[in-house]
């Protein structure tokens, strides 16, 4: 067990916070941006930031740059090599992911357990618990050590309600519009009209991720626990006013983003800043989907196509995920758009992996082609950059509907089905998105965007409402 405490030998009476994220990077980057935050700015706060051990061999985040009173320390997930899906089937990819929920509540738990007495016989009891979602099993260990817990929800509040609400009396209104009404609305209490296609993937009885609704649904019932339930929410009050009261029961939502990691040394060295300081103010479309999201084969074409026609200038993220078929067994996206490198590279420049929010906040970016998964959401309303939604699953959905619908940042590309099964975003409507960001609507997005960056950056600072949920929060726990 990794525990790099440099002050082993001495009390400490202040609060000590133990947080424990999920081994995925939408999980880990808010969770330690917010144990950076305590440790750094709340006097006398000390915080141990517990990651699993394939976090740490993965390099999926970095230890420099922290406070003296943050310390890493891990926890098995029974994959220290890490977790690799099946994807041959989607009963597999079933057995797989339930085989792996299973192996991280066993192992997590004894792992854990250790490292709370060993906190506790050096005289460095933890005071309150952190954990992100999916993880009930650490709630359930918190109260077995009489320790005070608070979940760290990861996506906005607008999906935690959707949650709440579906399994407190909305199920079977959700399930009779995905079965025969897939063009109807819905109405939730306190929130916008949602379409099918608006809601979480998990909740819509087709998709076949269907059977991870299962850990949702403990999770809310974890809470039901808690004798005073804390839910802290990587989103600020005046993005998501409305929302926030759209849940009455007895669980208290506490605003606390964003929480959004602003490297210091800015990346000035790097090839793609370099490429990007040649480029005009706003020019650029920048492309990513993140670290999870695997597009088809078609897709990826169908980007290819859209961004030589347009003969816009564009930076994109291109990673060593595979996307596996029957026709053509497993490619990595790399090797799919190889046929068409010599006319990308005339027009832009595809990187490996860049520091998301450095190019965001460059002056030549003028559009986010992105997935919508929470991070990158949050990163280009703070960042002030008009997005072309391309969301993939999860609460990617919603996310895309907020940002097009709510907060008016940008647009979502509508998606064709071609098959019975394969749905694919063509050309075209790449081409028609961007160019609306890009031109037509240019300065309406643009505004709104900045609009939301001040806002962001006034939440975040002394006074400001995240900033006072949060001091609130720890004086809980003083």
């Amino acid at each position: 067990m990794d525990n790099n405490n440099n002050d082993s030998k001495s009390s400490h009476t202040g609060p000590h916070f133990l947080f424990v994220t999920f081994p995925v990077q939408g999980h880990i980057n808010p969770s330690l941006e917010l144990a950076k935050r305590l440790a750094g700015t709340i006097t006398g706060a000390r915080v141990t930031f517990a990651a699993p051990i394939s976090a740490y061999n993965r390099r999926m985040f970095s230890k420099e740059n922290v406070p003296e009173t943050l310390i890493f320390s891990t926890y098995s997930d029974g994959h220290d090599d890490g977790y690799k899906s099946s994807t041959a089937s989607d009963k597999s990819r079933r057995d797989s992911a339930g085989q792996y929920m299973s192996d991280i509540r066993r192992r997590g738990k004894k792992t854990l357990t250790e490292l709370i007495e060993d906190n506790r016989s050096q005289n460095r009891p933890f005071t309150c618990v952190v954990y992100t979602l999916l993880l009930t099993w650490v709630a359930e260990l918190a109260r077995e050590f009489h320790i005070p817990s608070a979940l760290l929800w990861v996506q906005p509040i607008t999906v935690f309600s959707i949650f709440y609400h579906y399994f407190n009396g909305y199920e079977e209104a959700i399930s009779e519009m995905a079965n025969n009404n897939p063009s109807g609305y819905i109405k939730l209490p306190s929130l916008p009209l949602l379409r099918l296609r608006d809601l979480p993937t998990f909740i819509v009885p087709t998709n076949a991720y269907a059977f991870i609704l299962a850990a949702f649904r403990a999770q809310m019932e974890s809470l039901k626990q808690e004798e005073n339930p804390k839910i802290l929410v990587n989103s600020f009050q005046e993005l998501e006013q409305e929302a926030l009261g759209s849940v009455l029961d007895h669980a208290k939502i506490v605003p606390i983003g964003p929480l959004i990691t602003s490297r210091t040394d800015s990346e000035t060295g790097a090839e793609y800043i370099e490429w990007l300081d040649t480029k005009a103010d706003s020019s650029v479309l920048y492309i990513s989907f993140g670290t999870l999201a695997v597009l088809s084969k078609k897709q990826l074409l169908e980007i290819c196509e859209a961004l030589i026609q347009s003969r816009r200038p564009f930076l994109w993220v291109i990673t060593d995920k595979s996307y596996r078929s029957k026709e053509d067994g497993e490619e990595k996206e790399e090797e799919i758009i190889r046929s068409f490198r010599e006319e990308l590279d005339e027009i832009g420049m595809v990187v490996s992996w860049c520091d998301q929010f450095s190019v965001l906040k460059h002056r030549s970016i003028g559009c986010f082609v992105t997935h919508c998964g929470w991070n990158s959401t949050l990163e280009s309303l703070v960042a002030g950059v008009p997005v072309v939604a391309f969301p993939q699953w999860t609460d990617q959905m919603t996310n895309a509907k907020l940002l097009e619908e709510c907060w008016k940042t940008g647009v979502r590309v509508v998606e064709k089905k071609e098959e019975e099964e394969v749905v694919v975003v063509e050309s075209e409507e790449i081409r028609r998105c961007i160019e609306e960001v890009m031109e037509e609507k240019a300065e309406e997005f643009r505004r709104n965007a900045a609009r939301w960056r001040d806002l962001a950056a006034e939440t975040a600072r002394e006074g400001g409402s995240s900033f006072n949920h949060l001091k609130a929060f720890v004086d809980e726990h003083m």
